[in-house]
């Protein structure tokens, strides 16, 4: 029920392991009288992912602000989902659809669940209503990879990708934006 609820998911990756040196046809192994030792790993470990920075643009109170901090939104819950860290989703946003998303994903972590693959990438923005200084409607269209929902047993849970979604989010207008809602288009 958990993988329903975290309904967009987050970027994940892997790393591969390097090929091992073929030896030569007909050469023999070296010898050694001492035991093997277990080579340093050379695969590079990944930084943890940071918090997505608010972008200039996505302060202003302009259909481009609007615009920006829509797509912004999308970047904090990609960040969220991919890290458990949902705090700063919470605060960009104040909604009940906005709330489950976060409270899926504090759910799954806290059972030692985690999701992995799932980048969302916005493929258009569009402004469909703008009243300054107190209102927006963001037409987000958007596409989310593939991703597995994993749980503290290991049993993992694939999620097929999205492509072209459609999404319509509003903003609410104060000192800075607010997303009070994000529901599928129709």
């Amino acid at each position: 029920m958990v993988a329903v609820a975290v309904v967009f998911a987050v970027a994940g990756c892997s790393a591969g392991e390097a090929p091992s040196a073929a030896l030569p046809s007909g050469s023999a192994p070296p010898q050694s009288s001492s035991p093997p030792s277990n080579p340093p790993s050379t695969a590079a470990t990944a930084p943890p992912p940071t918090a997505p920075p608010l972008p200039a643009a996505a302060t202003q109170d302009t259909p481009a602000g609007a615009q920006s901090f829509a797509r912004y939104w999308l970047s904090v819950l990609d960040y969220a989902t991919t890290t458990g860290d949902t705090k700063l989703l919470r605060q960009v946003a104040s909604c009940a659809g906005c709330d489950a998303l976060a409270d899926g994903i504090d759910t799954l972590r806290r059972e030692g669940g985690r999701t992995t693959g799932g980048e969302i990438t916005v493929r258009k923005a569009t402004v469909a209503s703008f009243a300054a200084g107190r209102a927006a409607l963001v037409d987000v269209t958007y596409s989310r990879a593939a991703r597995t929902v994993v749980t503290a047993s290991g049993a993992q849970q694939a999620v097929a990708p999205e492509r072209n979604t459609q999404l319509l989010i509003t903003l609410r207008r104060s000192n800075s934006w607010l997303v009070t809602n994000a529901q599928p288009a129709t």
